[in-house]
């Protein structure tokens, strides 16, 4: 038996958990029903990965497709959950596992991404605007930070104004680039590139705050599990299916 096992970092908002495992219940009506499909979080849950992949492999699954519900290729989807899984591999030398690839730079997250910033466009048609797409970052691979380089020049040729990659705890600085349009007295609007509004956001608003108090900075919606993610999972989930037959 094949099964699906999707894997979220986990938030330490218990109603964010929540809507993640809202939003695979979603995918899962979307994909054939003979998979097992489960949920699994990193941190900040008691479905861990281990538990709930030996739950699946109890009750009868072969072949296991590991699905990282991340943006990024980076520390979490490279080292953390191999190294989560690692000793269940190890007592289960007769399943064969697979994981796919993360969605962020994905059709779905590239369209709602542009949708956040021209949304704002609209709402300030004579303004001089300057975007800034924010992401987790990550100062292990420069993989991320590529693929982020490469959606702010894609939406930056539709929207027509400057968008920076840059990112909280990356290779870029988002407050040393805010500053640069500060100086430059743009109007500033930040998209954070993330599933949901955690904690992180929370910081990033309070730091730019602390950093610019009289300075209007505008602050998009996160992608918010919008529906148009689901068909990049999905299609991701299908290749994988496709390969371990």
């Amino acid at each position: 038996m094949i099964g699906i096992l999707y894997i979220f970092h986990g938030s330490q908002k218990a109603e964010k958990n929540q809507a993640a495992m809202d939003f695979i219940q979603r995918l899962e009506k979307r994909l054939d029903p003979k998979f097992y499909q489960a949920t699994a979080f990193l941190e900040n849950h008691p479905d861990t990965i281990p538990s709930v992949a030996t739950e699946m492999i109890n009750k009868g699954v072969t072949k296991l497709i590991v699905v990282p519900v991340l943006l990024f290729a980076a520390k979490h989807a490279l080292v953390d959950i191999p190294a989560a899984l690692a000793t269940v591999k190890t007592q289960h030398p007769e399943v064969q596992f697979s994981q796919t690839e993360t969605f962020g730079s994905k059709k779905g997250s590239r369209q709602v991404l542009l949708e956040r910033f021209q949304e704002v466009a609209d709402a300030y048609p004579d303004e001089q605007l300057a975007g800034m797409l924010v992401a987790h970052g990550t100062k292990q691979t420069d993989e991320p930070q590529q693929v982020l380089i490469e959606i702010a020049k894609e939406i930056q040729q539709q929207v027509g104004f400057s968008i920076i990659p840059t990112s909280l705890k990356g290779q870029q600085d988002y407050l040393l680039d805010s500053k640069k349009l500060v100086i430059e007295k743009q109007k500033i609007v930040i998209v954070p590139f993330f599933l949901f509004d955690g904690h992180l956001i929370t910081i990033m608003k309070n730091k730019l705050n602390e950093t610019f108090p009289t300075t209007e900075i505008t602050i998009t919606r996160t992608l918010e599990f919008d529906p148009r993610i689901l068909l990049d999972l999905e299609q991701i989930v299908n290749e994988a299916v496709a390969c371990i037959q």
